[in-house]
């Protein structure tokens, strides 16, 4: 079953950002790569997430698995239903009155 791995690498070198990108294309499986976000390299496809953590520690030894899920579009074909808010009344004010003790 396909799957979406977040990664988490904050790297900074060009030359770095390279050799994972490498090591993820050359992954056997991978459908879909994606790294617009800054520090995060999302991953799609049918693969074994632990064994590409080992090998992109071997490139950069800060990588943490941030999120895993089913590979797929959000339901967004699901009509968000909307709860209505109470309207509250607001309590009247006794600032702009004109009262003779008050003055």
């Amino acid at each position: 079953m396909p799957e979406k791995v977040v990664f988490k690498l904050e790297v900074f070198e060009e030359r770095i950002k390279r050799r994972a990108m490498k090591v993820v294309c050359d992954f056997p499986g991978v459908t879909l790569i994606d790294v617009k976000e800054k520090g995060k390299l999302k991953v799609n496809g049918e693969f074994d997430k632990f064994e590409m953590t080992k090998k992109l520690k071997k490139v950069y030894e800060f990588v943490d698995i941030i999120a895993v899920g089913p590979d797929g579009e959000p339901a967004q074909n699901q009509k968000l239903v909307k709860k209505p808010e109470p309207k509250v009344k607001k309590a009247p004010s006794y600032r702009g009155w004109n009262l003779g003790f008050f003055k």
